[in-house]
């Protein structure tokens, strides 16, 4: 009898053992929800900075515009695991010489586009803005009339205005 009732006990605590370990793998998985969805808020946020510092130029820009971005993005490739290249230029010796080619006299398309799809920017493109001049013509035609009036005495003239606007009273000597 005594090594049936010390059997039921180990039964019990084995039991309660399994129990713990159950509740204690809910907890775990629960928890690592909730931290997966910071890490990824997280990730989300350090993406949307990442990029931040390039949107703005985004458009049509001068080229001092075009040559601040180019310092941006040396300062970004000699800190940041996320390389940017210009106009297909990596290093910080192509990336200069791409912007010491800007034309001061000239407006400049810049694009920016995530190749690798995963969220971080790494694609600019720096295009001359279309430039040019061109010659039109027009005709036009228009009537209008116009009338004055005038008094007088003695010897009086007066005159009616064509076109647009008002005639004039001219009086002569009294």
């Amino acid at each position: 009898m005594e090594n049936a009732s010390k059997a039921l006990i180990i039964a019990g605590a084995i039991l309660i053992s399994i129990l713990l370990i159950s509740v204690g793998i809910m907890v775990m998985n629960s928890t690592d929800e909730v931290t997966g969805g910071m890490q990824q808020q997280m990730d989300s946020t350090a993406i949307q900075t990442f990029n931040s510092q390039f949107s703005n130029y985004i458009g049509t820009q001068s080229a001092s515009v075009a040559r601040s971005l180019c310092s941006t993005v040396i300062a970004n490739n000699a800190t940041s695991s996320h390389q940017v290249t210009v106009n297909g230029k990596a290093t910080s010796a192509e990336i200069s010489a791409e912007s010491a080619a800007l034309d001061t006299k000239n407006n400049y398309l810049i694009n920016i586009i995530d190749n690798d799809n995963d969220g971080y920017y790494d694609t600019i493109t720096i295009t001359l803005q279309g430039s040019g001049t061109g010659t039109g013509t027009g005709a036009g035609t228009g009537t209008g009339t116009g009338t004055g009036t005038g008094t007088g005495t003695g010897n009086a003239t007066r005159t009616t205005g064509t076109g647009t606007g008002t005639g004039n009273s001219n009086t002569g000597n009294n």
